[in-house]
């Protein structure tokens, strides 16, 4: 009895074993490897590594002269084709010859004989891709302690590679299909057929009739495109940036492809891939602002992470390179959010002037919102631009009768609204000396007089709308003080003009004096509170 159970269990354990090594067919790459040596040092690794570290998996490399395959072609097991386009067959060259998946694996960057970054899809039992990058994403410590025991120190970029590669096969072997869709019996002959599929929402037989043409026609960058447009429909990120750097792979100037390359690296993060996409796509005839954008951005963010890796000679030639992409995005720009951005970035980079161009730009089309207006207001007054400051307060005030700012903003729009009371101080006193002196005339002086006028009501209207925080209440009521009186001195200016009388003009210019005083000991206090 004990005899016959451990045969028993012998048996289970051969059967486990059997099913743990089950071969996983490999197919040729659709393209070539950038580096054929290093495809092949690759191609020796994978099951060295996954015998060693997992534990299963053989690999059987597919041969068209397989005696397996040409026996199964002679007993009309298998049709003649299969071994032209292993792809469009991959489903029964597995069960030809027992494997449990079929794939294929390119190296896509390499060091002479060494693999550095590889490409994967997963054609049985289901669809599904892979890649991965040493450069991007460098040896990590978990996995040196899981090839420590095979691989010399440090482990080979191939073991790393093969690693990966069996993680990743772990994972997705063990799940469903994503698409879950049965093969079409009538599969489309034509992006024209798969459009009809798209239009009737059958997007899982539109990837799988896509995948079937590219297997016919593994040298059409168009069939690439479309199928990274699908699957960044379904936001499937990563499988469309693979589909799309294969067109370009193809054809380097797919413009549509390098649009795909930086809209899908933006949304995994791959800043270094947006602004490759970014850099391409400026070779072609007309480049739309959105991608300048995107560039500027990842620019910004890989020269943040070079300093916080000590890397200031590369942090500065990606800084250089955002300030040239926004240089180039200010003129071609009207959308206010994005001129806005761009200005704070010029900022931040020391490009004050270019800024300085952003905010000009922007102020016409600023929309009515309370917390975009108070960061362009900040912004202004990081500048030094009161002028522009005023412009935005005056704007802001039309569309908000209150508007309630921070400390640090409200004493931007105080430097804004003396800024312009200072100027018309200055327009009045310059204007009655030309008039005085001969060198206006009434009617001139009139004219000039009214502006003035007009700016100070303005002024006074965006006064009231502002609401001081506690530190600046006691004097903000003597500012606006001050302002009243110099919109009467300016009103009795002007009846003066038009009634010349001298007593009302020693009125005026008292109201003059005693607004340019009061402003002027407001100053003195708050320079005290601060």
């Amino acid at each position: 009895m004990r005899r016959t159970l451990s045969l028993l269990w012998a048996l289970l354990f051969a059967l486990s074993a059997a099913a743990q090594t089950a071969p996983l067919l490999l197919l040729p790459p659709p393209l070539p490897p950038v580096s054929a040596e290093a495809q092949e040092t690759l191609t020796k690794a994978l099951p060295l590594v996954w015998q060693k570290v997992f534990g299963k998996w053989t690999v059987v490399t597919f041969h068209r002269e397989s005696p397996s395959l040409q026996r199964a072609k002679r007993e009309g097991k298998l049709p003649p084709e299969a071994l032209t386009k292993p792809y469009e067959h991959a489903e029964r060259l597995c069960a030809i010859e027992g494997a449990k998946a079929a794939l294929w694996v390119r190296v896509t960057r390499a060091d002479g004989k060494m693999p550095q970054a590889l490409e994967v899809r997963l054609l049985v039992p289901f669809d599904a891709r892979f890649e991965t990058d040493l450069t991007e994403m460098p040896v990590t410590e978990e996995e040196r302690k899981r090839l420590r025991p095979f691989s010399p120190r440090p482990p080979a970029p191939e073991w790393v590679l093969a690693l990966r590669l069996g993680q990743w096969l772990q994972e997705t072997l063990t799940k469903p299909s994503e698409t879950g869709a049965a093969p079409s019996e009538e599969t489309p002959s034509d992006l024209k057929g798969v459009e009809a599929l798209l239009k009737e929402g059958k997007w899982d037989e539109a990837v799988l009739a896509l995948s079937r043409l590219i297997a016919e026609t593994p040298t059409d960058p168009a069939l690439y495109l479309r199928l990274g447009q699908v699957y960044e429909g379904r936001g499937r990120w990563q499988d469309a940036l693979l589909e799309y750097r294969r067109a370009v792979q193809l054809q380097p100037d797919l413009w549509e492809a390098w649009k795909g390359i930086a809209r899908t690296a933006r949304e995994l993060n791959r800043n270094e891939m947006v602004l490759e996409a970014v850099r391409q796509l400026r070779k072609a005839p007309e480049v739309e602002p959105y991608f300048l954008l995107l560039g500027s951005r990842a620019a910004t963010s890989l020269a943040e992470a070079a300093i916080r890796r000590g890397r200031d000679r590369e942090a500065e030639t990606f800084r250089k390179e955002a300030i040239e992409l926004d240089a180039a995005l200010l003129p071609l720009s009207d959308e206010p959010m994005t001129l806005l951005e761009v200005a704070e970035r010029l900022l931040a980079h020391g490009r004050p002037s270019l800024a300085e161009k952003a905010l000009i730009k922007l102020l016409p089309k600023l929309p009515a919102n309370g917390s975009l207006q108070e960061r362009v207001l900040r912004l202004t007054g990081t500048l030094k631009r009161f002028d522009l400051s005023y412009q935005v307060l005056t704007e802001t005030a039309k569309t908000q009768p209150s508007l309630s700012l921070g400390t640090a903003s409200f004493r931007i729009a105080l430097a804004a609204m003396d800024a312009q009371a200072v100027r018309l101080f200055e327009r009045v006193r310059d204007d009655l000396s030309a008039f005085d002196a001969l060198k206006l005339s009434k009617d001139d002086l009139l004219a000039r007089l009214q502006k003035v006028n007009a700016d100070a009501e303005q002024l006074m209207r965006t006064a009231h709308a502002l609401k001081p925080p506690s530190p600046f209440s006691r004097t903000y009521d003597r500012r606006l003080l001050s302002y009243e009186l110099f919109l009467q001195a300016t009103t009795l200016l002007l009846q003066w003009v038009e009634q010349p009388d001298d007593l009302t003009r020693r009125r005026a210019v008292v109201l003059f004096e005693f607004s340019r005083t009061e402003l002027e000991q407001v100053w003195s206090e708050e320079r005290r509170l601060r």
